[in-house]
């Protein structure tokens, strides 16, 4: 066996390395399982039902109002005035216990915008992104981040770094094999 597989099984089967690899995995595993949710329109996925969209003019003096995309048929029946182009570049409204949500238009058009809405909570935050017209709002992308991805994150750092470590005690254990047959064949 040689010399560096023999430093990689003592490595990777040491008890200290454990801990070691599992954060490194982590580190990697919480962005990668949060992009592995985002989602794409125009690749057929479906947005997220926590998606929201912005539109003017506000209620209850504030600058602007929000919706969730699943309630937007409904409540244009109650407020037909509703405009989805946003006159402001950015905003923000405060809400209780840390709720808050914030737009930006991206680009604009003469008649058309590039919207992006992020609303986050103590819970979640959520990434929505559209293309609006006066009249209405075409989902473009949207992300979740939110604590499942985190176990789901944690899992697979576990994984991952058990995974490491029982190669390299199997790897260990044949290299002293391995060693122990050699001393043996030459005495």
């Amino acid at each position: 066996m040689s010399t560096f597989v023999r430093v990689l099984a003592s490595v990777f089967g040491a008890k200290w390395f454990f801990p070691i690899s599992f954060l490194m995995a982590l580190f990697v595993a919480i962005p990668l399982i949060s992009k592995l949710d985002e989602r794409h329109m125009a690749k057929g996925d479906a947005p997220h039902s926590l998606f929201n969209v912005v539109w003017q003019p506000g209620t209850a003096g504030a600058p602007f109002g929000y919706s969730k995309l699943g309630e937007l048929e409904q409540e244009k029946a109650k407020a037909p005035a509703r405009s989805y182009l946003m006159a402001q570049p950015s905003g923000r409204i405060e809400g209780g216990r840390r709720d808050a949500i914030t737009y930006t238009v991206q680009s604009s058009g003469a008649a058309e915008q590039l919207i992006e809405v992020v609303y986050s909570n103590d819970t979640y935050k959520m990434r929505s992104r559209y293309r609006a017209t006066p009249a209405g709002v075409t989902p473009v992308f949207s992300k979740l981040d939110e604590p499942g991805q985190m176990i789901k994150a944690l899992l697979a750092a576990l994984g991952f770094s058990l995974l490491i470590y029982l190669a390299g005690t199997s790897l260990r254990k044949r290299a002293a094999r391995a060693k122990a047959d050699h001393a043996s064949a030459q005495t």
